[in-house]
């Protein structure tokens, strides 16, 4: 089978040469997810001189459709031969079928190339007032021992976006051997058991309930996001660093604090989590090398390529406030603090342009459940670094911090 690709417009269009069967479906199908993976929402396929159809074919063309449906984008195969319509409306799928292109592309002419399609940029006023109240609660420091004064009860409704570590257990005393990292979004948490080989888990705001956690440091974000960013790789960039994302935010609205939400594929993440839950400790002081691999797990390598990252985080320049507890300087960035915890899921692509932010966690939520969750690190090691996190394509959703509560 050939492939000739061709952008037209906002239509991304698709000539298949051959047969699409059993040999050629899996190559058909991840060619076209990678290119809705890309931002490419319309797809046509040129079916002129596709000459067989399977089975296996269709299995692929439902597996395009499907992933173009879950981001409202188009699938529409025009020129087909007899045989392969009869095939496709056989099976009840009569609706992709066009005897030619849409009027709109038929003025086009092709400008550009797959490889120099710019897709996902642009940025957009959600609220001009929407910004968020900032408190550090129950600043634990490491690694001292647990007091019941250090724990917190954290209740999560929708205007709520929260980093820190706690505990989903009832009460402070069944909670001191369950103290993990967790994120909250939209009312919706989730958390990592202190275990090495475990899942994280989550807390679903549905209804009535309001999830809660018994926390022994957090840094909680109440209000509302005031804007929206996109970004892709272009000629200069192929992935966007944590500390670009943040310096974006700090500069989009227009405030030297700001906390943001990144939904994007994944290059890289750098960090670490808690193995051992802080609650056991027995003695205040820092844990020295080799001891602290009983505690915490640092990622040896940049870790889940081609995944996707919910990343929550708290950027401010140095000196936007006296005090910042829990942002640590960016090496990448020397003039930036901040603190960002990731949960990551299997891949699921983005609607191109204004999206919601809510709509699309529930979405991330209702699928394949979160592979892993970590305290994003900036590892500036000499030569043995991992340098930082970073991010391919997707949307940020930013407020400035205009105040900063003192410790709950």
């Amino acid at each position: 089978m050939q492939l000739i690709q061709e952008q037209l417009g906002k239509y991304f269009v698709i000539k298949a040469i051959g047969k699409l069967d059993a040999s050629w479906a899996d190559y058909f199908a991840e060619t076209c997810l990678d290119l809705i993976r890309n931002g490419h929402h319309n797809l046509i396929i040129d079916a002129d001189e596709l000459n067989f159809l399977s089975s296996a074919g269709i299995r692929s063309l439902l597996r395009i459709n499907k992933e173009l449906h879950s981001v409202k984008g188009s699938f529409l195969i025009v020129h087909a031969q007899d045989f392969v319509v009869k095939t496709i409306e056989m099976t009840g799928f009569k609706h992709w079928i066009s005897k030619d292109f849409p009027k709109e592309l038929l003025a086009l002419k092709s400008d550009h190339s797959f490889s120099s399609a710019q897709v996902d940029e642009g940025s957009f006023v959600l609220n001009p007032s929407g910004s968020l109240t900032l408190s550090v609660v129950a600043d634990w420091q490491p690694w001292n021992t647990v007091k019941a004064e250090n724990i917190s009860k954290l209740h999560f409704p929708a205007s709520v976006f929260a980093l820190g570590i706690g505990s989903a257990a009832d009460s402070p005393e069944e909670a001191r051997s369950h103290f993990g990292e967790f994120v909250a979004v939209g009312g919706h948490v989730i958390f990592q058991a202190p275990e090495a080989k475990s899942r994280p888990d989550y807390l679903l705001a549905e209804k009535d309930f309001i999830p809660q956690m018994q926390a022994i440091q957090a840094l909680y974000c109440n209000g509302e996001m005031s804007h929206l960013f996109r970004f892709s790789p272009d000629e200069k960039n192929a992935f966007f660093g944590l500390s670009d994302i943040s310096e974006k935010a700090l500069s989009i609205t227009k405030c030297n604090a700001a906390a943001f939400v990144v939904l994007a594929e994944v290059d890289g993440l750098v960090g670490a989590n808690l193995i051992q839950s802080p609650g056991l400790l027995k003695n205040n002081g820092i844990i020295p090398f080799p001891e602290i691999r009983e505690w915490l797990s640092f990622c040896g390598e940049r870790v889940f390529s081609g995944y996707q990252a919910m990343v929550f985080g708290v950027v401010t320049r140095n000196g936007a406030f006296e005090k910042m507890p829990l942002l640590a300087s960016l090496p990448s960035n020397p003039e930036l603090s901040g603190h960002f915890h990731a949960a990551v899921f299997p891949y699921q692509p983005l609607q191109n342009g204004k999206i919601d932010l809510i709509q699309n966690v529930q979405k991330l939520l209702s699928g394949p459940p979160p592979q892993a969750l970590m305290h994003l690190a900036d590892d500036n090691r000499p030569a043995i670094g991992l340098g930082q996190s970073s991010l391919i394509r997707g949307a940020c959703w930013c407020a400035p911090i205009q105040n900063m509560e003192g410790i709950l």
